[in-house]
């Protein structure tokens, strides 16, 4: 057993040398927009720091892999690495997060001379960027060709990081578990691409020295109830087979974005809100940009505030059309509270005051264990969550309680629901509501709602498994802003979990 952990240099020099330059890996502004909100491990990657922990084997040679990518790798977690050798020719190896299975490959190896290859591999020419291929494209038989060889200066600095070299993969071994990762990352489906299993099996034939490796890939089939799309390979030295590749790779489909004629059908426009002003922290995408177009709908002037999510805004702003001029963009970090006393102090100038203050930021929210490796990650993620809502609450519950506005805070129907892997999301949301309970008392004249949606379709769940009985964005959205003219004051906390 021993740990292992990815940098983000190691992401970049794997994306050099493989030439896999697929943005879910390497690009931050590309996946954070995705279910995974950061850059992902490619899972090649994850293999070869598995290989690189073998014991040296001389006169064996690599002849089989099965790989299965059961869970995304992310840079700076330490991944526990267990080694299972049943034999000097067969191993498994499974990679862990605390408890949770994150990758899990079998290795076969057969005795064989040791043979020097050389890591200089010619120059050839490989795609740029990654093909975007749609379902409707990916049908039986869609081929792609070429010439493959990985760069070799960042190829010797890969198998030198992973300690490679002598553990039965020989240098064009190594080139050709790259080559799977380009064919994937780049091609079959290419940028939609969340690789899943792997089998390469490996021919007698020697690498070819001079040239490049020859590859010919096509579509198998594409299995349209999970998207998972299975493409079969060949990469040849010369003109004799090399490797045999099968390749299954789940392939995303776009990400939601909420629908202002879905809202109207819910929610017809009207001026129920004209007059009114409401600030929407983290509202250029998901339930937050779905809810800044409802409020518009209905005649109500919207701050609309993001960090980074410039060009989601944007959008959001654009789709309003003629309600546009009711949305003003506001960026920042609504956790620091010197950025949120700089708001208020524009909002007095401006509009004199504040009608609705719509908390529904969060950090990204991916499973965690609550084990003691991780309680730094799950105090993190506390933290970030509890600042996400304090420092505006804290800011404009006296502002709201001169209009008798509406505090509203997006908590979740996990907080009765508790799912195994998401304690920290549990415990935040269960503290977040605490402080409105608290907030109702000390602020009578604020009406106070807190909202539990089910699960929602948003970029966090647009995975295969996670679209699966999410509720579209629009409906939370219409519910909630249809909530806050249809609702009697109550000095109490009001709970919306009905939609």
């Amino acid at each position: 057993m021993t740990t292992v952990r990815f940098t983000k240099q190691d992401l970049a020099r794997f994306s050099a040398a493989s030439h896999d330059r697929n943005p879910l890996h390497i690009s931050e502004e590309y996946a954070r927009i995705t279910p995974y909100a950061e850059p992902v491990v490619f899972g090649l990657l994850g293999l070869l720091a598995g290989l690189g922990q073998l014991p040296e084997r001389p006169n064996r040679r690599l002849q089989h892999i099965t790989v299965e990518f059961r869970n995304p790798l992310s840079v700076a977690v330490p991944y526990r690495l267990d080694i299972l050798e049943s034999s000097t020719d067969n191993v498994r190896l499974k990679l862990y997060d605390t408890t949770r299975l994150m990758m899990t490959a079998t290795v076969a190896f057969m005795p064989g001379q040791d043979t020097t290859e050389s890591m200089l591999f010619p120059e050839t020419c490989c795609a740029a960027e990654a093909a975007d291929r749609k379902k409707d494209t990916l049908v039986t038989g869609t081929r792609v060709t070429g010439t493959y060889a990985p760069r070799t200066e960042d190829f010797a600095q890969v198998v030198d990081r992973w300690r490679l070299s002598g553990k039965g993969a020989t240098p064009h071994q190594i080139a050709a578990m790259m080559w799977a990762s380009y064919i994937v990352g780049m091609h079959l489906p290419g940028k939609r691409a969340v690789f899943w299993r792997l089998t390469l099996d490996f021919h007698e034939t020697a690498a070819h020295r001079e040239g490049p490796f020859i590859f010919d890939a096509a579509v198998e089939e594409l299995d349209e109830r999970y998207d998972l799309l299975r493409s079969v390979g060949t990469l040849s030295a010369g003109s004799l087979p090399y490797v045999t590749a099968h390749m299954s790779a789940f392939v995303r489909q776009d990400s939601p974005e909420p629908s202002l004629r879905r809202i109207a059908d819910l929610l017809p426009e009207s001026e129920h809100l004209k007059g009114k002003l409401a600030l929407v922290i983290g509202g250029s995408r998901g339930l937050g940009a779905a809810i800044t177009q409802a409020l518009a709908s209905q005649g109500c002037s919207v701050l609309l505030n993001y960090q980074q999510s410039t060009a989601e805004a944007e959008r959001i702003h654009a789709s309003l059309g003629d309600r546009s001029a009711l949305v003003e963009l506001m960026q920042g970090n609504a956790a620091d509270i010197q950025w949120c006393l700089s708001v208020r102090e524009t909002i007095l100038k401006q509009y004199g005051g504040l009608d609705v203050l719509v908390c529904n930021a969060s950090p990204p929210i991916r499973p965690l264990a609550f084990e003691p490796e991780k309680i730094a990650q799950f105090q993190d993620f506390l933290t970030r969550s509890l600042e996400l809502v304090s420092a505006p609450m804290s800011t404009f519950l006296g502002t709201l309680a001169e209009r008798g506005g509406w505090n509203i805070v997006i908590s979740s129907s996990f907080v009765s629901e508790l799912p195994a892997d998401f304690p920290h999301y549990v415990t935040a949301k269960c503290a977040i509501e605490g402080l409105m309970n608290w907030a109702a008392v000390r602020h009578p004249k604020v009406r106070h709602l807190i909202v539990r949606p089910p699960k929602l379709l948003t970029d966090q769940t647009n995975t295969t498994v996670g679209r699966q009985g999410a509720m579209e964005v629009e409906q939370a959205a219409a519910s909630i802003v249809g909530h806050l003219h249809r609702a009697s004051p109550s000095p109490a906390v009001q709970i919306m979990e009905t939609f």
